[in-house]
């Protein structure tokens, strides 16, 4: 028998041990702590930019809608009688009543003829508050001369009743002397029917007898910031608005447009005489937009106080100049104090100002 030699192969097995696969894991788990640091750190980067990018556009949005309405104080008053000026008036507040049809019914209403006013914040933390009042009368409130006394003293003979429609407010201004009323009905092209039943003066001097006209709807609109929105008659205009603050420009005196100094509503200014509202030209509003994200409270903060330009601090950080030679009269710019919010210097914001001329009242300089 024969015997076959088989030759006894050795099977050598290849891998990564233990202690290698070990070392692989700590290495590749390093990599990825390292890939989400820098991954979490870009994405902070990118909220923060895109919430910058969001409070630039509703500090935009916020001031453009300020301006657009701020820039129509005063339209509809008849502005350009020398004799009867309204902005002239010793009473510019009127409660007028309800009336019950026919002719038209009509709900009770309160007119301010003052183009504008700023409220001060009650605060130091507190924002501004801007009422804007403005007619929307086609022919600009043209004032009409009254032609005969007043017939069963609520219908008015004019010269024409042209630019009059049925629910118009109108005002009738003899001097000084001002009323408020709505029109009720028009009869033919001369004469309308009014409530509530006003005297009027036919002078024998025709350019002296009690004008009339008429602003369409009054607009009577308030902006304020509630919470962190600008709203317009409480209802939100945009988001993001966390402050506002206004002044008016002022000139030395009614007959001229020069701005010499700016002024907070306070003191003399909360309530302004007659003339003392007649030098207002102006308003100068900044608006403060928040980035909505929070930094964090671990690191440093990211926002610090408004300092006012002084002598001794002439650099500043606040929304303007305050002691410049123009205006001639030192202006301090309001304070803009945003502590009563919870880790605000964490937060981010933006400041919107503008300057925004009251173009229905500059026009009128020469009959102020």
């Amino acid at each position: 028998m024969i015997k076959k030699n088989h030759a006894i192969t050795k099977i050598i097995q290849k891998g990564f041990s233990l202690i290698e696969l070990l070392v692989g894991l700590i290495i590749g788990l390093l990599t990825t702590l390292v890939i989400m640091q820098i991954f979490s750190a870009f994405e902070g980067q990118k909220r923060t930019t895109s919430g910058t990018v969001d409070a630039q556009t509703n500090g935009s949005i916020g001031l453009y809608s300020l301006q657009r309405d701020v820039q129509l104080a005063g339209f509809g008053l008849p502005l350009f009688d020398e004799n009867n000026m309204p902005l002239n008036c010793t009473t510019s507040s009127f409660s007028l009543p309800a009336v019950a049809a026919p002719p038209t019914s009509l709900p009770a209403l309160n007119v301010n003829l003052v183009p504008i006013t700023i409220i001060d914040g009650v605060s130091a933390t507190a924002s501004d508050t801007i009422t804007v009042r403005y007619g929307t009368s086609a022919s600009a409130g043209i004032p009409m001369r009254v032609t005969a006394d007043a017939a069963a003293a609520n219908v008015i003979t004019l010269d024409n009743n042209i630019g009059c429609a049925v629910g118009d407010v109108g005002f009738a201004v003899h001097g000084a002397d001002c009323n408020a009323i709505r029109v009720r009905a028009l009869a033919g092209t001369t004469s309308v029917t009014v409530a509530p039943a006003i005297d009027v003066v036919v002078d024998s001097v025709p350019s002296l007898s009690t004008r009339l006209s008429c602003a369409g709807t009054w607009n009577d609109v308030t902006y304020a910031i509630s919470g962190t929105q600008l709203t317009k008659n409480n209802v939100p205009v945009v988001d993001g608005i966390v402050n506002m603050q206004a002044q008016y420009g002022v000139s030395a005196d009614a007959k001229q447009n020069q701005i010499t100094q700016w002024v907070n509503a306070t003191g003399a200014w909360s309530s302004p005489t007659v003339a003392n509202r007649n030098r207002i030209k102006a308003v100068r509003i900044a608006v403060i937009a928040r980035n909505g994200l929070l930094e964090k409270t671990s690191l440093p903060a990211v926002s610090t106080a408004c300092s006012s330009i002084t002598a001794a601090n002439p650099t500043g950080i606040c929304a303007w100049d305050a002691t410049s030679a123009s205006p001639t009269v030192a202006s301090p710019a309001p304070t803009i104090d945003l502590t009563n919010t919870a880790n605000w210097n964490y937060y981010r914001y933006k400041v919107y100002e503008s300057v925004i001329p009251l173009r229905n009242v500059i026009w009128t300089r020469e009959r102020l």
